[in-house]
């Protein structure tokens, strides 16, 4: 379901282009700032031969692309290439995670079953109405992103703690005797005092064997991104000290036989909100 709130004046996402691989022909092209002050069809045939340069000439793919201000963020497959021009300060894995989603939706809602993106692409003649229901889609995408709604951040920022709070229980049942688990939480609190002036909200935080207790913040008083940038910080921490105080088996084995097994459980919300990159960027 997707959830209508008031829009923040400082938006994330500043554009969004689905073109076709190519050809460049822009099949839903939109505009969610003052900022982005191009021509939307002009651009499109530029993103897509960059794309095609970058990918064959370093046989690489080309995922981001920042300029002075913005960052352009590209998700493709084999037809379609889909870009978001959004703000430095966006979470990227948020936004490609975006993108996939939504090109994943435009392939089930508009390639009918008894037929396959290149006859769709053959046949459409450039008509700027063909996708508009996908491009209605899309708005509400962003829209949902960019909500401002109390509530709805307040749920954002429970539903972040508890997968946090999985994680770090999960973290802290390495194996190793006591000593290991006390020399855990005495570095841990050492690594987390030069945050409390950032984020003050931390020093009512618990560390404990049993793991750092973020359900204790009050998200009612705590800004979204302030607490997300948080919690990242004491993901990347631990995983850090867990590494270098417990042996190497025991460090992969609480990740395959704890943390892993979570993740794979409630792995939606994970995607959701970004924190798988979290996962695999901190502990892997």
């Amino acid at each position: 379901m997707l959830v209508r709130g008031r829009m923040s004046s400082k938006v994330s996402i500043l554009g969004v282009w689905l073109i076709e691989r190519g050809s460049g022909r822009n099949l839903v092209a939109k505009s969610y700032s003052e900022a982005v002050k191009l021509d939307m069809d002009l651009i499109a045939p530029f993103l897509s031969a960059t794309h095609t340069f970058i990918d064959k000439a370093s046989n690489e793919t080309l995922k981001t692309v920042d300029t002075e201000t913005n960052r352009y963020v590209w998700e493709a497959n084999d037809r379609l290439l889909f870009v978001m021009v959004v703000s430095k300060a966006a979470r990227i894995g948020h936004m490609r995670f975006m993108l996939e989603y939504a090109l994943t939706e435009f392939m089930n809602r508009e390639v009918p079953p008894d037929s396959d993106i290149d006859t769709v692409l053959k046949n459409w003649h450039g008509a700027p109405n063909t996708f508009k229901k996908f491009g209605k889609f899309v708005d509400e995408l962003v829209t949902q992103y960019e909500v401002t709604d109390e509530s709805l951040l307040a749920g954002k920022s429970m539903d972040c703690l508890e997968v946090y709070s999985h994680l770090f229980r999960g973290i802290m049942k390495v194996k190793g005797g006591k000593q290991k688990k006390n020399a855990i939480v005495k570095r841990m609190k050492g690594l987390t005092e030069p945050l409390m002036d950032r984020y003050q909200f931390l020093n009512q935080v618990p560390i404990d064997v049993a793991g750092i207790e973020v359900l204790d913040i009050d998200v009612n008083n705590v800004a979204y991104q302030h607490l997300r940038d948080s919690l990242e910080e004491l993901l990347r921490l631990l995983g850090k000290v867990v590494r270098e105080i417990a042996s190497p088996k025991a460090y992969r084995d609480v990740l395959f036989d704890h943390v892993m097994p979570y993740v794979k459980r409630d792995i939606q919300r994970l995607q959701t909100y970004a924190i798988l990159d979290d996962v695999i960027r901190y502990l892997f």
